[in-house]
């Protein structure tokens, strides 16, 4: 087994923010020395790991997925 792992696989993907949050990327990405895609994939990644109500949603999906294949995936707060 190898020691070092792949990285995991990057997509590229365009999205609009708000102006004074595209700085405070820019900005705190200088501050920790990194670049703001990264800063972006980290604060992502904890807030959604944080949010009780999204991993309720997601087990569900999860859940309501394996016996409806091919459905697609309801979003948080619609009702079908």
């Amino acid at each position: 087994m190898a020691i070092v792992k792949k990285p995991p696989e990057s997509v590229s993907r365009s999205l609009q923010l708000e102006q004074p949050v595209s700085a405070l990327l820019d900005d705190y990405a200088r501050f920790v020395d990194c670049t703001p895609d990264y800063v972006a994939n980290f604060a992502l990644r904890k807030t959604l790991a944080r949010d009780s109500d999204y991993k309720k949603w997601k087990a569900g999906q999860n859940g309501a997925s394996a016996g409806k294949r091919g459905a697609s995936p309801q979003q948080p707060g619609k009702q079908s």
